[in-house]
């Protein structure tokens, strides 16, 4: 009476000290950046955050410290402070990091435990077998950790009687011979998934399947080198089958065909051939259908019957001929994905899907057989078009002005030779009609595009600053290889390369803290490298090569720390190279050749990676790894070389002393001198004037004599 009473009116013991304790040791060894266990003070842990408590005993029974931005808690000490928690009945982990740690054996030990999720938590290893002593788990998640030899034997799995659900990605099956009968011995399990775990093969016969309550499976990523089992169509309540990726071979089975239930079925990159199995004509209630990158062939009936399917992906499987009758009739398909074959389509296979909103038909080709004011029954949001052949001759469609919804179009390398017409769809995106024959102007009636790519075209004039008016949203722009001229007028520039742009490098770039990546390689510009280009922080790549840019690097790029490419090559820089670009972590791809820089290449970190001296070729002063150059042998004749100098420029200046002094002695000499002995009236004048001074001075001497005896 008194527990139900608890129970009723909400009343427990409170947190139990032992497990309070346990708690805040936990907290002790983990690093909280974000804070996310601020509310892990006081003396009642059961009111922290992620922790559950019983009403009626008190007993710490949930811990849930899932953490959805990943890599944000993480631990570097003992996590042994969580054997106190025997009570625990739910924990979960997930999205954290362990440094590579084991999974806890002790976890074992938690019997009443019905949920656990440690996916993604960073842990490494061997899967211990401790965890089959836990019979009354229901949901077990250990996928995406770095696991490697994880498993001797898959049997203790089989102990999980009570298990629903198991997900075990990326764990390493490979001595795990019989993981399948193991998995069979589940009578409740409804949903495993075992994507990437070097699966090997399918076993040959089942004598039982007991998967009664199987609804998902998922096998994909394991290099299974088998056929497809008959089997697989005895479990009946399977919704959902991916064996993608795989090595299957020969033909998908017609017991395939049993599946009623079966709503998702993605069977690409297999070995698979032959004709789409009778059986898989027979899935009513399939919705998604994934058959890509393999071989097969469609024949008139083959998906006819499939009234319920949304999502068709036949892309890469080398068909030909005519749009597959089969397909035609199926009005409820949104997503309709043909990429990569050799179908001739026209514009009638498409008039009977109504439903349409996916359309890939890029390397087929097309036929415009209808009128130009037709009108089609769909209305699409995606329509890729890449390398497809327009006929009779290449064009952009002209239904395409009825397509109100249509957010991403591309048209890239079709051929196409007209100008853009101003009837495209104004709420597009996403438009890329990159590698045509497109000239006239640059559209600017777009206002919610956010991607434009229309390299390699026939566009030509000045670039329009309006275009930042009429395109506010555009964060991606590429007109490379065009014929555009003048000034950079805008400031979400990004690949411009090889026209014919003149004036520097915009400073308004710099306030683009979105920014991500900048081209304007081969092109006319000139000027310094503007020291604010530092403030993009989030930028990836940068490229300024082959212009006529002047003065020295910034030091202000080491504070990119994003930056994976950085190419200055081909200009008339100067200057030492930052030493501040070693900081640059990230830093994939960098080119400084052929300019004008000098002194020691810095060294450390990231630099420490590029050993390809042609990186730095033509910069003759430059010195230091990788070049064969050496900085100290260099220094020390550059200092010799000075000396000698100083050496030779003091004898120089005292040769130059003495002979000044020698030339100026004879000249001052014979000046006075020779003028004496060539003129007879100035000797005269000299001699008398000499002699009248010595008598005038004989004349003061001899009465200062007399004055001074006669005071004596």
């Amino acid at each position: 009476f008194l527990a139900v009473l608890r129970i009723k009116l909400g009343i427990s013991h409170g947190c139990r000290e032992t497990e309070r304790k346990a708690l805040i040791d936990f907290k002790r060894g983990l690093h909280d950046p974000s804070d996310r266990l601020s509310s892990w003070v006081g003396e009642d842990c059961c009111a922290w955050e992620g922790v559950g408590c019983s009403n009626i005993s008190g007993h710490v029974i949930k811990l849930d410290l899932r953490n959805s931005r990943r890599m944000d808690l993480y631990e570097d000490c003992s996590y042994q402070e969580l054997r106190s928690l025997q009570q625990l009945n739910r924990l979960d982990l997930s999205g954290n990091y362990f440094m590579h740690k084991p999974i806890p054996k002790f976890l074992g030990a938690f019997r009443r435990l019905t949920y656990l999720n440690l996916s993604g938590a960073g842990f490494m290893g061997r899967v211990p077998d401790q965890l089959g002593n836990l019979s009354t788990l229901q949901h077990l998640d250990l996928s995406y950790n770095c696991h490697w030899d994880d498993l001797e034997n898959s049997g203790w799995i089989s102990l999980l009687t009570s298990l629903r659900h198991l997900n075990m990605t990326w764990v390493d099956f490979t001595n795990a011979a019989n993981w399948f009968q193991d998995l069979n011995a589940l009578p409740h399990i409804q949903e495993i998934e075992l994507s990437s775990c070097d699966l090997g093969t399918f076993p040959r016969s089942l004598s039982h399947v007991n998967f009664t309550s199987l609804t998902t499976l998922d096998l994909g990523y394991n290099d299974i080198n088998s056929t497809i089992p008959d089997w697989l169509g005895n479990i009946k309540n399977l919704k959902s089958l991916d064996l993608s990726s795989n090595s299957l071979c020969g033909s998908v089975p017609a017991s395939i065909g049993n599946l009623s239930l079966l709503q998702h079925l993605v069977l690409y990159s297999n070995d698979l051939n032959g004709t789409i199995s009778k059986g898989i004509g027979q899935l009513k209630s399939l919705a998604y259908l994934d058959l890509s990158s393999y071989s097969l062939s469609l024949s008139e009936d083959d998906l006819a019957n499939l009234s319920s399917l949304k999502y068709l992906d036949i892309s890469s499987n080398n068909l030909n001929g005519m749009f597959p009758e089969s397909i035609k009739r199926l009005k409820g398909l949104r997503d309709l994905d043909l990429y990569n074959n050799s179908l001739s389509l026209s514009e009638d296979d498409l008039a009977n899907l109504s439903s349409l909103k996916y359309l890939v038909i890029s390397y087929n080709s097309i036929y415009l057989n209808k009128s130009d004011d037709w009108i089609p029954p769909f209305q699409l949001n995606t329509l890729f078009m890449e390398f497809c052949q327009i006929l009779p001759m290449p064009q952009f469609p002209k239904w395409l002005r009825t397509q109100t919804t249509l957010d991403e179009l591309d048209l890239s390398n079709a051929g196409i030779k007209e100008t853009i017409p101003n009837w495209l769809p104004s709420g597009l995106e996403y438009l890329d009609l990159s590698n045509n024959m497109i000239d006239g102007e640059i559209p600017q009636f777009f206002p919610k595009l956010k991607y434009l790519f229309l390299s390699n075209n026939s566009f030509s004039g000045n670039l329009s600053p309006r275009i930042t008016n009429t395109m506010p949203s555009l964060q991606w722009f590429d007109l490379s290889m065009n014929n555009m001229s003048g000034e950079i007028p805008f400031s979400y520039c990004q690949y411009l390369s090889s026209n014919k742009l003149v004036g520097g490098v915009p400073d308004s770039l710099c306030n683009l803290q979105t920014l991500e990546l900048i081209d304007l390689s081969n092109n006319y510009l000139s000027g310094n490298i503007p020291e604010e280009l530092g403030n993009l922080h989030g930028l990836r790549s940068l490229n300024l090569s082959k212009n006529y840019l002047i003065g020295q690097i910034p030091w202000s790029i080491g504070g990119m720390k994003q930056l994976e490419v950085l190419d200055l090559s081909r200009n008339n820089l100067s200057g030492a190279i930052p030493s501040d670009l070693a900081a640059l972590n990230f830093l994939d791809h960098l080119n400084l050749s052929y300019n004008n820089l000098s002194g020691r290449i810095p060294n450390g970190n990231q630099l420490q990676t590029f050993i390809d001296p042609s990186i730095y070729a033509g910069n003759p002063n430059l010195c230091g790894p990788p070049l064969i150059k050496n900085c100290t042998v260099n220094i020390a004749k550059a200092n010799k070389e000075e000396q000698s100098e100083d050496s030779s420029k003091s004898r120089m200046e005292t040769l130059w002393l003495y002979t000044s002094i020698t030339l100026g002695f004879i000249i001052g000499f014979w000046a006075t001198c020779g003028s004496l002995l060539l003129q007879q009236t100035w000797r005269t004048s000299y001699f008398r004037a000499i002699d009248n001074m010595f008598d005038k001075l004989y004349v003061m001497m001899v009465v200062t004599v007399a004055k001074y005896k006669r005071k004596l």
